[in-house]
This record gives C-alpha cells, sequence and structure tokens, in this order.
C-alpha cells in the first residue's frame, strides 16, 4: 500500500473548499471539526485548514503532519467520492495521530449511516 499524499488526494483549489463549506455536512468530534460532502472525484480527498490563530507555525505544522499521518492509514477504508476539510478544535496540541484516526472512522461510519438511511430518488419523471 502507498502510503505518500499525492496532489490527486488532496483538496487544491479554493473552490474545492468553499464547495466543501457550502454544499457539505459538518462532523463535529472532540478533538477535530471536519466539513465534508460527497464530490465529484473518484477518490477520498484531504484537506486541511488551520488559521494563525491557533499558535506558532511549529504547532499548526504539528497538527497538519498528524492529520495526514491519520488520513494516509484510514485512507483504503474511505468511501470513494469523500471530499473532507479538517480544522482543530480546542487542546489540539497533544493530539495523536490515533486520535485523529478514531474521530475519522467514527466520521466514515456516520456518513455510511446517512447515505444508507436516505431514501433513493426516483428517476420517473412522469
Amino acid at each position: 500500500m502507498k502510503l505518500k499524499f499525492s496532489r490527486f488526494q488532496r483538496l487544491l483549489s479554493r473552490k474545492d473548499f468553499c464547495g466543501t463549506y457550502q454544499d457539505g455536512k459538518r462532523h463535529v468530534g472532540e478533538k477535530i471539526l471536519a466539513h465534508y460532502r460527497l464530490g465529484k472525484e473518484t477518490h477520498p480527498r484531504l484537506g486541511i485548514t488551520i488559521s494563525r490563530k491557533w499558535g506558532k507555525a511549529h504547532k499548526r505544522n504539528r497538527f497538519k503532519r498528524v492529520v495526514r499521518e491519520a488520513y494516509r492509514q484510514i485512507y483504503p477504508e474511505l468511501p470513494n467520492h469523500l471530499e473532507l476539510n479538517i480544522h482543530p478544535c480546542a487542546s489540539f496540541e497533544s493530539l495523536s495521530s490515533k486520535e485523529v484516526g478514531d474521530e475519522l472512522k467514527r466520521l466514515v461510519k456516520k456518513i455510511g449511516d446517512e447515505t444508507q438511511s436516505q431514501p433513493r430518488k426516483s428517476r420517473c419523471y412522469n
């Protein structure tokens, strides 16, 4: 299994980030906040947003490393077309990749429950 974090696995443009905010849903976990939507791409993609208000650059970079590592570990289990944008919550400094991975697994379970409970739309236009 390749654990490289390539360009096709990332949200890159402003349009992609804004799309997850406007068209997507939100999952509030204990350690992270995730905006997500089922997009047009055929593979899961990740974006990480953390502003200067969360602290110095070394703290923000550590958060991004931890999230990317957790994402790499859970990538095979993610549903296709999933676009995620991750934000920190309070006490993110002591966050580990295992904790983020557990949060992402809860999110995947929630998404699976939502897609199964939604009624299928009829394609009949009579």
